[in-house]
């Protein structure tokens, strides 16, 4: 692209002298900037230097006479996209900027690119106040975890992209007016000591919301940028590399006269080439200094050709420093921008033809600029577009002169490297480059606004830059025009590869913006699935949802037991206990050393629990609908041909059974008026399965003994057969329950895990695969019974979050039932409040889940808000998965990426669409022993008892040395390599 610049001052006098006339007419002409002049030097010094901020609200400011508003532009996270393929995101604030132009007359704007330091205690603050009910040990993982992150330096500064805009001007006849006119003015507006007609604040609202439209119709995505957002700019500004702090004076609208100071107090002397800035500590009172400089851009070439690689704006977020950017211009009609090209090709001409007549060497470089005024006039002539007239700065602070002197350099090395430009930076102006680094009108005195620090340019520079690219990924919280925000940031599950922004991630706050209710994790075993799967349950579960995790092996449940009860686990008696269900018993051996954990976790292991802990009669809502469970059970128990041979003596014991449970439900109600379930449940024992098909044999047996001739009751022998067979079935055990004290204990709980280790295959028309289905019919059947509406309803919160994980998802949705839960919780899952995550090795195992489905598009990708790719073997794999990642299957960068993933890395698609590489982090050693799984390493880790108060728990960092005190000497070799931080933020001792 081609840039034409101004030339040096010194070169070109009459193009400063025609440039410095065009900006005393963009203030006002002559006699009005004179008159500003005279006021001001009338003025006490004080007043003079005081910022002129005078009112602002979460719609415009007024910076001195003259009335701005603005906005966030929302940023595309471009870690994986190619650099042809950003070419719409570099055109997207020039092509704004066109319609703004088209749409008003010579607008003054600025684009700022602002730092937002990591802080995670207004996160902190904000997660506590939105989960449904945490634990005192969720808020303490909370706050450790962001206190570990900034600690430690795990993450990186982000950058948020401004946009800001004049719309109006204050005239001269606004006065104080009388105490009445005050008043009124102050119940309009909020504003003590100043008078604004209400009518004409109205005005620069509808103009602000008109700016507002067209950004969004010109494509742009656009966030209101609130009264404290503007705050934080200014403090950005001027805090340099000190902490921004937040404060009440935010809610006291510190805009009149005198009340800035509120917002922002500040000392900044001016030296030769720096500010030294000093601001009060909020907490000690004391003087905190920092030292500023602002950059200009003084040289550009004349073309530049689009690249990610060149891309300064991309460069400037990725440095171990943070800088503020501003550019402010003013936008020029095509017919200005064509006349202001003639003019400087005339002034150049002339300059050329004067060294020429004085036979003068005419420089190559004045010819250069010649030609290219000459290309710029024929592309007007040709194509009229729009230009401006802007400014470019950049400004880095840091804590000492030496420190800003190291980080000047480097940026000026880095501007000339990848664009060839120049940056300098100008002595004695520093204040008054401060002034035009603000938001606002910036300064008005000549000298800031004349050439080398002004340029003529086309309006695609703004896109080469590529400000509006990021390293976010994750939850973010959506403000709508109405003042109403949609979404959080959830829980913390690590930080971006690219960037080291933190990445928050909540499935119930993606649905409160309205998605689907689906999360998928999918690669191959070992890169860190489970591991992320078990940090979302553990916390969700602590955090109040109510949590159901179906897993076809034992990492949940393992997970559980050792928070509970600690280094018990390795006990080689543990396991059997477990299954016999007599945990934390009086008589038992094990006792948990984490009691409230425990009560809020219900273990269901269906092939070695207790008999009847699956029985529908009991875990049903009532008798009736567990007899319509009980007998589908058993139709998928025996096969559809044994079915049809024994239904009807089954049928006819289920109507016995439950006729004599209503009968005693009626008697105790007559004796006891005004009896609640609860006391009901109570006093009558429900009915179980076992009982049912026990009145099945004793009718064979009745009748045999009566003499009836086999031939006769052939049928009913049959059932008692294969019924008596059915209920001692290793496996079907568990849906025949001899009393009702052996159901599971669900009710309310944080955390049901249903183990299904060992299950048979489920498909085929074998006797073992028709007790898996059943199997699967019942655990499906009692987590749609978990996950139905709950009536545990907070006034301000609303109804409790649920969750339901699914493990190895294509094993459980084998079978229709598991087809149906998942689909079921993917389709209506959002309107309950239910969010579910499914883990698969292969995404084509989605294609499965919904091929049974008539609106399988709807069931499946179109309700996954978020997908977490780790790691993939093939390129098979990995073509599957790319379009949940939005991406086409053969795109060969995104296979060889998800190929190349390490050990806790994945590539993240949330819920905006973004897609970055994340680390996921286990942060604690205590979680991180949890969930080892590895044998040769399960031992060392669970030979530690986790503490029941996570303020003990140590970071991962600190893991090896721990490891290392118990092992002795002879392993400090394998503790060194333990300490060494794996790029998911966890030790790569303690993978899982």
């Amino acid at each position: 692209m081609n840039i034409f610049v101004l030339l040096p001052i010194g070169a070109v006098v009459v193009v400063a002298i025609g440039a410095f006339a065009i900006f005393v007419l963009n203030v006002g002409g002559n006699d009005e900037k004179a008159k500003e002049e005279r006021k001001r030097a009338s003025e006490p010094r004080t007043e003079r230097e005081r910022l002129p901020y005078r009112y602002g609200d979460d719609v415009i400011f007024i910076w001195g006479k003259s009335v701005w508003t603005g906005f966030f532009v929302t940023t595309t996270t471009d870690e994986h996209i190619a650099s042809d393929d950003l070419v719409p995101e570099a055109l997207k604030l020039p092509r704004m900027l066109h319609q703004l132009a088209r749409e008003f007359h010579r607008p003054q704007f600025q684009v700022m690119l602002i730092p937002r330091r990591p802080d995670l205690s207004g996160w902190t603050f904000d997660l506590l106040e939105r989960v449904w009910n945490p634990t005192e040990n969720f808020r303490k993982l909370i706050r450790r975890e962001a206190d570990r992150a900034i600690t430690f330096g795990r993450l990186s500064a982000q950058y948020d992209v401004f946009f800001l805009m004049r719309v109006g001007q204050l005239s001269e006849s606004r006065t104080g007016g009388s105490a009445a006119v005050a008043a009124i003015a102050d119940q309009a507006t909020g504003v003590h000591d100043e008078y604004l007609d209400p009518n004409l604040v109205a005005e620069w609202h509808e103009s602000a919301d008109e700016v507002y439209a067209v950004a969004i119709d010109s494509g742009v995505g656009v966030q209101p940028m609130l009264r404290r957002d503007l705050v934080r700019i200014i403090r950005t500004c001027l805090f340099g590399h000190l902490p921004v702090p937040e404060d009440d004076a935010l809610d006291r609208r510190p805009w009149g006269p005198h009340e800035f100071e509120l917002a922002a107090d500040f000392r900044a002397p001016n030296h030769k080439s720096r500010l030294e800035v000093t601001v009060i500590d909020d907490e000690t009172g004391e003087d905190r200094t920092t030292y500023l400089s602002t950059l200009v851009a003084t040289g550009w070439p004349d073309a530049i050709r689009f690249a990610k690689s060149r891309a300064w704006g991309r460069i400037l977020k990725r440095l171990d420093f943070p800088v503020v950017v501003s550019w402010r211009g003013l936008l020029l009609p095509p017919e200005e921008f064509r006349d202001r090209g003639k003019k400087i090709r005339a002034n150049l001409e002339d300059e050329a033809r004067d060294m020429e007549r004085a036979h003068a060497r005419v420089d190559s470089l004045l010819v250069e600029q010649v030609e290219r005024a000459n290309h710029l006039v024929d592309e007007q002539d040709s194509r009229p577009f729009p230009g401006m007239e802007s400014q470019l700065l950049i400004t880095i602070s840091a804590p000492s002169a030496e420190e800003l002197e190291n980080r000047r350099r480097r940026i000026e090395r880095l501007f000339a490297k990848s664009l060839d430009a120049t940056v300098l930076r100008p002595k004695r102006l520093q204040y008054r480059l401060l002034y035009n680094v603000l938001p606002g009108d910036g300064d008005r005195s000549p000298v800031g606004r004349i050439a080398p620090f002004r340029r003529l340019q086309e309006l695609d520079q703004l896109g080469i830059a590529l400000l509006t690219t990021a390293t976010q990924v994750g939850d973010r919280a959506v403000a709508g025009r109405d003042g109403i925000t949609k979404g959080w940031e959830g829980i913390l599950i690590g930080r971006t590869r690219d960037g080291h922004a933190p990445v928050h991630y909540s499935a119930h706050s993606s649905i409160a913006r309205e998605n689907g209710a689906g999360m998928v994790i999918v690669g191959a075993s070992g890169g860190g699935k489970t591991t992320l799967a078990l940090k979302i349950f553990h916390y969700e579960s602590e955090a109040g949802a109510r949590c159901v995790f179906i897993d076809p092996k034992i990492d949940a449940a393992r997970q559980a037991y050792y928070l509970a009860f600690g280094s018990q686990v390795l006990d080689a008696d543990f396991m059997r206990h477990a299954a016999e269900g007599c945990l934390a018993q009086p008589d038992c051996p094990f006792q948990p050393i984490n009691e409230e954990y425990w009560r809020e976790t219900e273990i269901i292991d269906p092939l070695r629990g207790r008999s009847g802990n699956l029985d529908p009669l009991l875990t049903a809502q009532t008798v009736t609908e567990g007899r319509m469970h009980a007998q589908a059970m058993l139709e998928i128990f025996l096969g559809e041909v044994a079915w049809g041979r024994v239904s009807g003596y089954v049928v006819e014991a289920f109507s016995r059974i439950v006729n004599e449970y209503d009968h005693a439900v009626a008697a105790y109600r007559s004796a006891h008026l005004g009896a609640t379930r609860n006391q009901i449940e109570e006093q009558v024992p429900r009915p179980t399965s076992w009982q049912v098909l026990q009145l099945v044999v004793d009718e064979y047996e009745r009748i045999k003994t009566a003499g009836v001739a086999d031939t006769e009751v052939r049928d009913l022998r049959f059932a008692a057969a294969i019924l008596e067979d059915l209920r001692k079935n290793p496996y079907a055990r568990v849906a025949f329950a001899r009393d009702a004290a052996s159901a599971v204990d669900f009710e309310g709980k944080r955390r049901t895990i249903i183990t299904l280790r060992g299950l048979p295959r489920a498909q085929g028309n074998s006797s073992s695969a028709n007790i898996a289905r059943g199997i699967i019919y019942l655990v499906t059947r009692l987590g749609f019974q978990m996950l139905e509406e709950t009536t545990e309803r907070d006034p301000y919160k609303g109804w409790r979050p649920q969750m339901l994980f699914v493990d190895e998802a294509y094993s459980v949705a084998s079978t229709g039932e598991g087809r149906d839960l998942i689909s079921y919780v993917l389709k209506q899952g959002r309107a309950f409040n239910i969010g579910v995550v499914l883990i698969t090795q292969q995404a084509g195992d989605l294609a499965r889940i919904e091929s049974d489905d008539v609106d399988a598009k709807a069931a499946g990708t179109n309700q996954i808000h978020t997908v977490f790719a780790f790691r993939h073997h093939s390129d098979a794999d990995a073509a599957q998965t790319l379009p949940l990642l939005n991406r086409m299957p053969d795109e060969r960068a995104m296979i060889e990426t998800l190929k190349a993933m390490r050990d806790g890395e994945c590539v993240m698609r949330d819920v905006d669409g973004e897609l970055a590489s994340v680390e996921v982090d286990r942060a604690f050693f205590e979680f991180a022993a949890a969930i080892q799984s590895n044998p040769n390493l399960e031992a060392r880790f669970k030979a530690f008892d986790p503490s029941p108060d996570v303020n003990d728990w140590r970071t991962v960092e600190e893991s090896a040395e721990m490891l290392g005190a118990e092992r002795g000497s002879a392993d400090e070799d394998v503790d060194a390599e333990s300490e060494v931080e794996s790029p998911g933020g966890v030790s790569q001792g303690v993978s899982a």
